[in-house]
């Protein structure tokens, strides 16, 4: 059976890579370079999903500092870009990508993580090839949740909106797919922090990147085991 989108576009973090663990080392050095406490993984791991921004402002906010923001971002993306590198793609996210590809499905990767990380961190992966659009945070005027760097995917694509399916973990990728009237699946493996995966509407709940070769757009909810 022929796959029902005629283009798929992922989210980064959390959803083709597992990049929480190099995130938070980032982070980390951010802090100690600002003489406060550092954080575990998973603390941090709930922080991410909005951008690097809200994400150390988080990080100091929490740590009892009020730092200018606008001071403390130079060196926090010095160390966010020692550590981009780092994120391991989910099992089976390159052979999933690889399928749609020969299938002649587009992809696309939309991320709030800023553009001139994303394509280094692909190709890294192994996986630039297979995309034919990226949207980072810093690409357009506006970010997830909006629904503008979908839409404006979509258009680069020259695909309608019904063919276009949305891939995320979080609730920015949910907003953001609903805002641009796609469907969307969520993976249960990512940073969803408190959103409940099978209240949300997704098309399908994946446990692993290759259950959405079997998605089908028919069900509003196909729960992937």
């Amino acid at each position: 059976m022929a796959f029902p989108y005629s283009l798929v576009i992922f989210d980064l973090d959390g959803t083709l890579v597992d990049s929480a663990a190099d995130i938070a080392e980032s982070v980390n050095r951010t802090l100690r370079d600002w003489k406060l406490p550092t954080y575990g993984t998973p603390q941090i791991t709930g922080w991410i999903g909005e951008g690097s921004r809200k994400l150390i402002t988080s990080a100091f906010r929490h740590a009892g500092s009020d730092a200018d923001i606008d001071k403390v971002m130079p060196g926090f993306l010095e160390h966010y870009a020692e550590t981009a590198l780092d994120g391991i793609a989910y099992d089976g996210v390159v052979d999933t990508l690889a399928a749609l590809h020969a299938e002649g499905v587009k992809l696309a990767v939309c991320t709030n993580k800023n553009e001139e990380f994303v394509r280094p961190l692909l190709a890294a992966r192994g996986i630039l090839s297979y995309f034919d659009g990226i949207v980072g945070a810093n690409t357009l005027p506006e970010r997830k949740p909006s629904g503008v760097p979908m839409r404006y995917l979509a258009t680069q694509a020259y695909v309608d909106i019904d063919k276009v399916l949305v891939v995320g973990d979080s609730e920015s990728d949910v907003l953001a797919a609903r805002d641009a009237g796609m469907d969307f699946v969520l993976v249960s493996y990512g940073y969803r922090k408190s959103l409940d995966l099978h209240t949300a509407g997704a098309v399908a709940v994946i446990d692993r990147m290759p259950d959405l070769l079997t998605v089908s757009g028919s069900d509003r909810l196909h729960e992937v085991s």
